[in-house]
């Protein structure tokens, strides 16, 4: 059951430097208003006016699509920089992890969902999937939670209904105690759907199907909850490609690197993404192209963990929708999505050479690249009628001084990762660079105590 709205007031944004639309021109305009109309972009242009209408001062500042982070494990806010798998790969990092993940409570669950939120937000994000998978058996409905905690805070949210079902008993990396069997998790998803899910233009909520890994899932359920989700008639998600270790597995164990796994349990389509896809080859690629599937680049996590540079160049030319995630907290360690897009632009450099990514290459990944992966229409462009979701940067700021292209600057010379303003659904989620659904201090005082009780003591 969905949430009863607020009445939402016109807003307008006046005098704004410079407006980047991503829009399918890529154009920009400067020195305009945009008006705001409940939950939509109502017009576009110079001299706008409107009665009693909310006022935002745009002067010197950029107006961008708020950033759609199309990867994130919202829980691991809480394990970051853990000294004893600071310097891991992903394999020996997931199993130290594992045994604290599977003492996770309900608080834990609620305070990560409010700081990895809180970062998004500031760094200009307005849309965010969380892939959520550790369901231990001593809490219930946490992606409940998590969903509740983002509707409290204003972000347009979809959260996955993550699984694990094979554990270390089985061959699988996870151990036992976090692993489910495939009627409980497909059982659980349904009840999600039912509740949550909301099919409708300007949702806020919708539901992802979402196992693990091939290395945390069973053949069984990666068929069944495919189909399961076609039938219900919504997206899917997961990781994929990420590591040696990963397609090394998935030799010994299928007999297929981890794109011809997903083919062979039927997971491609354009109602699917993938997170990572870093270690992929020509005819990979070609597979995920022919197929209309999506990927979602996570650079600061695939550099933190040594596992390589993902082959976006070539995934964009092949014409696949590529995306940007964040990743989890704990394998970045930030949620923060401009950064994120810096990161993603660099890489590609010394992956592809100079020229295989612009500053506006990865705005576009992190806006309507991200709209395509979560199959939207509404998100991800600054025009008449989509959502108003929109991030504002300031660029009076000392690293931006000596400037020539505002916009690329906030990719190559941002100091401040932070947004001035946040219109997210028509809200004003934040302003002068501060949060308005909660102290940030109190956060970060209430996320130092559960650390100290829930997570400190397995350390």
């Amino acid at each position: 059951m969905l949430l009863r709205m607020k009445a939402r007031s016109k807003i307008i944004i006046k005098n704004i430097s410079v407006v980047s639309r991503m829009d399918d021109s890529m154009g920009e305009l400067e020195d305009c208003d945009i008006l705001i109309d409940g939950r939509q972009i109502q017009s576009i242009g110079k001299n706008l006016l409107a009665e009693n209408a909310a006022v935002i001062d745009g002067r010197n500042k950029i107006a961008l699509p708020g950033f759609i982070n199309t990867h994130h494990h919202f829980y691991q806010t809480m394990t970051r920089v853990l000294p004893k798998v600071n310097d891991a790969k992903l394999f020996d990092w997931l199993i130290y992890l594992y045994r604290i993940w599977e003492h996770i409570t309900p608080e834990w669950v609620e305070i990560s969902t409010k700081l990895a939120c809180g970062e998004l937000l500031l760094s200009g994000c307005t849309t965010s999937l969380d892939h959520y998978y550790v369901f231990p058996k001593t809490a219930e409905n946490l992606i409940d939670i998590e969903i509740d905690t983002a509707r409290k805070i204003g972000l347009r949210f979809h959260p996955t209904r993550g699984s694990m079902s094979l554990g270390q008993s089985e061959g699988g990396l996870p151990p036992d105690s976090v692993v489910q069997n495939d009627e409980e998790i497909l059982r659980d998803t349904e009840r999600l759907i039912k509740k949550y899910h909301d099919y409708n233009n300007l949702a806020m909520t919708r539901i992802v199907n979402a196992p693990c890994s091939p290395f945390s899932v069973s053949t069984a359920l990666m068929k069944e909850s495919i189909k399961f989700a076609r039938k219900n008639k919504i997206f899917s998600h997961t990781h994929l490609a990420e590591t040696f270790d990963e397609e090394n597995f998935c030799l010994e164990k299928f007999g297929k690197t981890p794109v011809r796994y997903m083919e062979a349990t039927g997971w491609l389509g354009e109602d699917v993404s993938f997170a990572h896809c870093v270690h992929i080859s020509g005819d990979d690629i070609k597979l995920i192209a022919e197929s209309r599937s999506c990927v979602a680049h996570c650079p600061s996590s695939n550099m933190r963990l040594g596992s390589g540079i993902a082959p976006v160049r070539k995934l964009l030319d092949s014409g696949v929708p590529v995306s940007i995630g964040v990743d989890g907290s704990a394998s970045n360690d930030s949620s923060n999505m401009l950064l994120e897009l810096r990161n993603a632009m660099l890489v590609s450099r010394v992956k592809a050479g100079v020229t295989s990514m612009s500053a506006r290459n990865v705005i576009y990944m992190a806006t309507r690249g991200g709209a395509k992966t979560l199959g939207r229409k509404d998100i991800g462009e600054i025009s008449e009628g989509f959502a108003a979701d929109i991030a504002l940067f300031d660029r009076r700021d000392i690293s931006f001084g000596g400037t020539g292209d505002p916009v690329a600057a906030l990719i190559f010379c941002g100091r401040d990762f932070t947004a001035s303003d946040v219109i997210c659904n028509g809200e004003i989620l934040v302003k002068n660079k501060k949060l308005l659904a909660f102290d940030e201090k109190g956060i970060f005082d209430e996320a130092e105590r559960i650390f100290k009780r829930d997570i400190a003591p397995h350390l």
